[in-house]
């Protein structure tokens, strides 16, 4: 029976079976078992991508929950894409769960510029700024150690989403993509919890753009936002967590000024190269996060302003927060290092460079008491260094 014939049929039974129309929900979710719609871990790559899209294509039009069992599934590339190429094109009112850490879903294969697990962005290949909506993730793994790309872009990725609303990730880990594991780009409404990065970037170098394990761009729209929380980034190539504004490659398309709020919250980051920080990032609050045993520097700030590291712990680096900034457009706001303790830091707890319009240095605590740092306005009260 063909995968189309054989989904109605099941519809059919739910609502029989439970009386509910699906054109008019549940209370509860419809839920689907992927390997009952040609999934299998014994599959290829290419029919399990083939058969993971259809299913994500019927279940999208009256929305429902996709599980997949444990076991380890292989996909291939299955669409492309501006740059790059992808396994699945998401839709919007689909959630994806799985059994923790025995579901791992692994794209595979040698792609020209990069192999996305999961995809979604129109605004760029379509023109058209369609928003990704209602998703959720839950429950399993992505392992990108069995994929490869032959040029470096920034795709690659576990999850590149653009433009998405009211989606959520939970308990997922993305582990050795070519990329960055979370790249994840003008959000609203959405959260990121209990998830984990590791070794993302294996395709690039320190120079390299993305190449982390969350990435959060944003410009599109003034109502962006989004809460990252509990979550761990190690090993990745570049930071463990960043965000960007995107009129850094595209001021037409990207040339909103965020109003909302991007807050990192309880996250731990280590043996990356920057721990934490963003490139032309405003509108970001850090609390109560780690960084440690950060290749150079546990914070790293790059021609931003309007950021905030509060309650934050930075050991063992090179430097604890640096902030160099050299493009006016970006760096009007205030930055705030306080309450954060310092250890194990080599060269300055705080270092700056270039223009700083605003910065606020309060009842911070160090082992090394060595500062390098100024700004246009310039609070430096209660710290240890003082």
């Amino acid at each position: 029976m063909r995968l189309s014939a054989l989904l109605s049929a099941f519809l059919v039974l739910i609502v029989v079976v439970s009386g509910c129309n699906l054109f008019k929900p549940c209370d509860s979710e419809v839920v689907f078992n992927a390997t009952d719609f040609g999934v299998s871990v014994t599959n290829s790559g290419e029919e399990n991508s083939r058969n993971l899209q259809s299913l994500i294509d019927t279940v999208s039009e009256n929305g429902g929950k996709i599980y997949i069992p444990s076991g380890i599934y292989e996909f291939s590339e299955n669409g492309s894409q501006a740059i790059g190429s992808h396994c699945i094109k998401m839709r919007s009112n689909v959630s994806i769960t799985g059994d923790g850490e025995g579901t791992v879903l692994k794209p595979v294969g040698n792609s020209e510029w990069g192999l996305d697990m999961f995809y979604f962005n129109d605004y760029l290949d379509l023109g058209e700024a369609n928003y990704l909506e209602n998703c959720s993730f839950d429950s399993f793994v992505i392992d990108g150690s069995d994929s490869s790309c032959r040029t470096y872009t920034s795709a690659g990725k576990g999850f590149m989403f653009n433009l998405f609303r009211n989606c959520h990730w939970q308990f997922v880990t993305v582990k050795y993509t070519d990329a960055t594991g979370f790249g994840v780009d003008c959000p609203i409404d959405s959260s990121i919890k209990n998830c984990i990065a590791i070794g993302c970037g294996k395709a690039a170098t320190d120079e390299s753009s993305g190449a982390s394990g969350f990435g959060i761009g944003y410009g599109y729209s003034n109502d962006e936002g989004i809460l990252i929380s509990d979550c761990k980034s190690y090993g990745n190539k570049k930071f463990g967590f960043f965000f960007e504004h995107q009129g850094r490659f595209n001021d037409t398309m990207y040339s909103a000024e965020c109003d909302g709020c991007f807050t990192v919250n309880g996250c731990y980051a280590y043996d990356n190269l920057y721990n934490f920080g963003g490139i032309c990032s405003e509108a970001v609050e850090y609390y109560l996060c780690i960084s440690e045993n950060a290749v150079r520097y546990g914070f790293y700030f790059e021609n931003s302003a309007s950021v905030s590291v509060i309650e934050c712990k930075i050991d063992n680096c090179i430097s604890g927060v640096v902030i160099s900034n050299n493009d006016d457009k970006w760096c009007r706001g205030e930055i705030t290092v306080s309450d954060c303790v310092f250890s194990s830091v080599r060269n300055y707890d705080v270092y700056t460079e270039g223009s700083v319009d605003s910065l606020v240095l309060t009842d911070n605590n160090s082992e090394l008491n060595v500062i390098r740092a100024n700004g246009n306005t310039f609070v430096n009260e209660n710290n240890s260094w003082n």
